[in-house]
């Protein structure tokens, strides 16, 4: 029997409410079996950033879905040696679960600069794409028509709020000794204090 397994991929520097809020409303509008929350070992479009070691940041996923049923937090591309990129592990991912539907989510932001990607062209043969807003509703409406025009594939917007949360602010409000409590899980804030992350 065939499942629905969201993608959910990200650097997750920290993972944040934004992330979880998203990720549930996904998941409930497209009856989503699970979420898998996959973080980026060494993303091309953030290379040479100052990322946070990716088995740190793998580790506050790990502690942000505990709990959460249908939520798993996946180490598929943390110890990679070679850059990830977004067509390669959803071919590979597509192999692994042949018989199951692939839904990938992403952001108004992102699906805008799609074409710019590494094969875009592969990303939409493997997987069906979710994306939430980042400017509006009526903006990514207009926005997924134009890139499925270009690309053709399966892509459908996620009914979700505007999310103003980022984990650039996150990390700034940590370094300034500011609270990050309802930015990120609590599991998340104790990881982070335990730690010593963000210069906090």
């Amino acid at each position: 029997m065939s499942r629905r397994i969201g993608i959910f991929g990200g650097t997750f520097d920290p993972v944040h409410c934004g992330h979880m809020i998203v990720a549930r409303l996904a998941m409930e509008q497209y009856e989503l079996d699970e979420i898998r929350f996959m973080t980026g070992g060494m993303p091309p479009h953030k290379r040479d950033s100052g990322l946070t070691p990716a088995r740190i940041r793998h580790e506050m996923v790990q502690a942000a879905v505990e709990g959460e049923q249908g939520f798993i937090a996946d180490d598929f591309e943390v110890d990679k040696e070679t850059y990830s990129y977004t067509a390669e592990t959803l071919t590979e991912l597509r192999r692994i679960y042949p018989y199951d539907e692939i839904y990938f989510i992403i952001g108004e932001d992102s699906l805008n600069d799609i074409l710019k990607w590494y094969r875009p062209d592969v990303i939409v043969k493997n997987c069906i794409l979710l994306i939430f807003p980042r400017q509006g509703r009526e903006s990514l409406k207009r926005l997924i028509e134009e890139k499925k025009a270009v690309l053709g594939g399966d892509m459908r917007g996620i009914d979700a709020p505007l999310i103003g949360i980022s984990s650039t602010e996150v990390r700034k409000r940590a370094a300034e000794g500011k609270s990050v409590r309802f930015f990120v899980p609590d599991s998340v804030v104790r990881y982070i204090k335990e730690k010593g992350l963000y210069g906090g």
